[in-house]
């Protein structure tokens, strides 16, 4: 019997994009996954980051966490097993704990599962460069990026020589290979965040999900949803159906 989990990562609240987000809550709902994973950089930290702040955007921790609970409430509804996996802008807590405030590190409420309330909604957490399984697929945040499309799941190859998603890039690629006999294969995920950031001019990302199915074997198959834009709705394809968000 297969089992199916979505993988999504880089919403980066409070730059994300709402129709795309509105998207895959249906898409979620309609398909019940098995499984969903949050692969990292949902939330993007933004008041504690070392980046210089733009005056003019308003946002705290507060609306980060507003923002997180409404799309774990979601998805807890309609899927089972549930992981957030820690991405390089949720580490930003731990660093600024750790910089700063060095002696509050030993209060775990002020760690990011706690603060985000994860347990509250059934998310398992796990700290950033953790590997989570999904048969022969390890699905982990990632730090690397390449500048085309496929080389960085190339290089996680090089690095983990298995089959390996990652986030971070916010772009989709694939890597194929077959090695003493035995077939791999890495990916990146897109992301979900706004296509218009503040810092990089028409950046080289692609938004949209990815789709996890496990047989008995722990044999996988990863079918990569792009998100399209077409006379202002956004939609993406599974099979035969087709999702759109206005």
């Amino acid at each position: 019997m297969s089992r199916t989990y979505v993988v999504i990562n880089d919403i980066q609240y409070p730059f994300h994009d709402e129709q795309c987000i509105d998207l895959v809550k249906t898409f979620i709902k309609d398909i019940k996954p098995d499984g969903t994973v949050l692969n990292g950089d949902i939330v993007d930290c933004y008041p504690i980051s070392s980046f210089t702040k733009n005056p003019m955007q308003r946002t705290d921790l507060l609306l980060e966490r507003r923002y997180a609970h409404d799309l774990m409430k979601h998805v807890s509804k309609y899927s089972k097993e549930n992981m957030w996996l820690e991405g390089n802008h949720e580490k930003r807590l731990w660093r600024i704990v750790a910089d700063k405030t060095p002696e509050l590190g030993i209060f775990p409420e002020l760690s990011f599962p706690r603060l985000f309330g994860l347990e509250d909604f059934g998310f398992k957490w796990h700290p950033y460069g953790d590997l989570v399984k999904l048969g022969h697929l390890r699905v982990t945040h990632g730090e690397m990026v390449r500048a085309d499309s496929g080389a960085t799941a190339k290089a996680y190859w090089n690095k983990y020589r298995t089959s390996v998603m990652i986030g971070h890039t916010q772009r989709f690629g694939a890597f194929y290979i077959t090695c003493m006999g035995e077939q791999y294969a890495c990916f990146e995920n897109a992301c979900l965040c706004s296509m218009k950031p503040e810092y990089v001019p028409f950046p080289n990302w692609q938004q949209g999900i990815s789709v996890v199915t496990v047989d008995d074997d722990k044999m996988f198959q990863v079918q990569q949803l792009p998100i399209f834009k077409k006379a202002g709705k956004a939609f993406l394809m599974y099979g035969k159906e087709r999702y759109w968000a206005k």
